[in-house]
């Protein structure tokens, strides 16, 4: 028993070595991942739609800005926006796109609301014809080493 611990405690040192090499190589790939900033995302269209008791369906359209020097390829976008600091809706993007470098695009994006709170907002942007709003969620990239890109921007939009 002796003689088998004395074996190992070789092959302890050894192992921590591997693993300090192992983790400099990982933190070295890391530094190397490209850096994506975050797409500016303005809404500057809601269209209500059709809907029932309990959900409507309203359209956003974005204007999207890409800061970054190379094609931001999107699968979907995911995103949650609030109106006068109040939850609104959520929902995503229909279809890929990609967002040109240092370029600007337009996309619509469809989501579900309640419609208590879409009367609240309705209520609360007649009286100001535009409504403060807080998009947040994340950017799904098509492919690549970086798979999503999280985004929280505010501004305001006509209603």
């Amino acid at each position: 028993m002796a003689s088998g611990s004395r074996a190992t405690q070789p092959a302890r040192p050894l192992r921590l070595a591997w693993m300090a090499t192992l983790l400099a190589a990982l933190t070295g790939c890391a530094s190397m991942l490209p850096k994506l900033a975050a797409p500016t995302l303005v809404v500057t269209r809601v269209v209500i739609g059709g809907g029932n008791l309990q959900q409507q369906q309203v359209r956003l359209t974005f204007h999207a800005t890409n800061p970054n020097d190379r094609a931001i390829p999107i699968r979907r976008i995911d995103c949650n926006l609030e109106l006068e600091g109040t939850a609104f809706a959520q929902g995503a993007t229909d279809a890929p796109f990609t967002l040109p470098p240092s370029g600007e695009t337009d996309f619509d994006l469809n989501v579900t609301a309640n419609l208590n709170t879409v009367l609240g907002a309705l209520a609360g942007g007649l009286g100001h014809h535009t409504v403060d709003y807080r998009v947040y969620g994340q950017v799904h990239l098509q492919g690549g080493m970086v798979r999503t890109i999280a985004f929280d921007q505010k501004g305001s939009v006509r209603l």
